[in-house]
This record gives C-alpha cells, sequence and structure tokens, in this order.
C-alpha cells in the first residue's frame, strides 16, 4: 500500500485534546480511518505501539526505556524495523480499515492523493521513527497545560479504580502525571521544525475555532467547504483553562 500523499501526524499527550482535534480534522476532510475507537484511533495502532513499549520494558505511561532506547543506534533501528515491516504487511488494519468494500475504497482514496492520517497519543513518542518511514510528513502537535492534562489522567485513573480496576502505574499521583504529560510535550519537540511542524495550544482552538480550524486545515492540506468549517467548529466543546506553560 504505497499512499500519494504523506500522512498528517496528530500529536500530543494523553488528555491534551487530539481526540477533539482528530474529530474536527475529520469533519474538515482529513482520512484517518474507518474502524476506530472513541477517542478516534486504531485499536490495532495502539496495541503496535503498545507492545513494542512492553518489549522494552516501558509502556505510554512510563514511556522513558522506550526514549532511552530510541536514542542509540541499535534501538532506533530495531524499532523502525518493527514499524515498517508491520505496516508493510498490514497498512489497512494498523490504520482503521475494514476488509469491505467502504474499506477498499477508502484505501483507494489515498493512493489517488486523499488527504490521511491518524491520531494516537503514542505516536508522540515514535514520532522521530514514523518520519523515518514517512519522511516529510506533517506533524500537528496538540499542546494542553500539563496541570490540567495532568489532572485529567488522574481523575480518569481514580474513576478506573473505582469501578474495580487494577492500578496503572503511579497515575494516581498527580506529581507523576504532570511529570508524564512534560515527558510528551518534550518528546513532540523532538520533531519541530518548519515547516512540516506546528504546536499549537488546545486552549487557542478552544477560544477561536473558526479561524484556529481554518488555519490547521491549511497546514493538513485540506481545503473545507464553508459548512464543513462550520460543523467542525461547532464539535469544539468551550472550555475555560489555565494557560499553557512555557
Amino acid at each position: 500500500m504505497h499512499p500519494k500523499r504523506l500522512p498528517v501526524l496528530i500529536i500530543g499527550a494523553h488528555r491534551s485534546g487530539t481526540s477533539a482535534t482528530a474529530r474536527a480534522l475529520e469533519l474538515l476532510g482529513l482520512q484517518i480511518g474507518q474502524r476506530l475507537d472513541s477517542h478516534r484511533e486504531s485499536k490495532a495502532l495502539q496495541r503496535l505501539h503498545e507492545e513494542y513499549l512492553q518489549q522494552v520494558g516501558a509502556s505510554w505511561h512510563n514511556p522513558a526505556p522506550f526514549l532511552r532506547s530510541i536514542q542509540t543506534a541499535e534501538g532506533e533501528r530495531a524499532c523502525l524495523d518493527y514499524l515498517r515491516s508491520n505496516v508493510n504487511s498490514h497498512f489497512g488494519r494498523i490504520f482503521g480499515y475494514r476488509n469491505n468494500p467502504k474499506g477498499w475504497w477508502l484505501r483507494l482514496r489515498l493512493m489517488f492523493g486523499a488527504a490521511w492520517g491518524w491520531k494516537e497519543p503514542r505516536t508522540t513518542l515514535f514520532a522521530p521513527i514514523w518520519l523515518k518511514i514517512f519522511p516529510e510528513a506533517r506533524v500537528l502537535h496538540v499542546a494542553r497545560d500539563p496541570l490540567a492534562a495532568a489532572e485529567s489522567i488522574r481523575e480518569r485513573e481514580l474513576k478506573f479504580q473505582a469501578a474495580g480496576d487494577a492500578p496503572t502505574g503511579s497515575l494516581a499521583d498527580l506529581d507523576y502525571c504532570r511529570e508524564l504529560v512534560e515527558t510528551y510535550i518534550s518528546a513532540g519537540e523532538r520533531v519541530a521544525g518548519p515547516p512540516n511542524y506546528e504546536r499549537f495550544r488546545f486552549a487557542e482552538l478552544q477560544a477561536n475555532p473558526p479561524a484556529m480550524l481554518e488555519q490547521l486545515a491549511k497546514f493538513c492540506g485540506l481545503h473545507p467547504t464553508t459548512g464543513q468549517l462550520a460543523n467542525a467548529a461547532a464539535s469544539i466543546r468551550p472550555l475555560h483553562e489555565r494557560p499553557l506553560s512555557a
């Protein structure tokens, strides 16, 4: 499978507005898959990332061993081989396309130049490796105030535990969650550099959806109609929170 266009990678820490951003961009015409969960993510892509993290003693909530690993030539090469072989063998499944007529049609659209991409927060960690597979892909980095994102991660974790789930690492610790968010922000910034990287504050999108979405559409190479822009803007829920930390 060889899409004509390079993808848009929507990155950012968990609970940072990436889901809302992905939904809005999808309404603007970005093709991000078909078989997706409620957060607009392919579960197969989640598994692909998480299984490799586990191979090197890491996880989405403890990424440090992985980040150390890909700083070595051997670790970088092993991760690249893993991602490339899986994409070459299972492109449709990994990026959320079904084996049915609609799924075949959506994949055909990619071969004819449809704008496409994906959203999965672990991509933030894997971004330097994905960019070796898709050089010059566009990277859209969604950033939220670290404390606000950390509070959201912790709140979700406490709800899961109250429902009977086993604890997930140290996610009940707010300080740990903030450090985790800041790690993701730093990881995303490793691939920063014009013209194919854009970082924006999710609060800016919430404050002025029409203007920000027009800007993001241009970055992603989309040409939405006035109606699409209106629908996408209406999908963004306003929220008042503290400004993003420097």
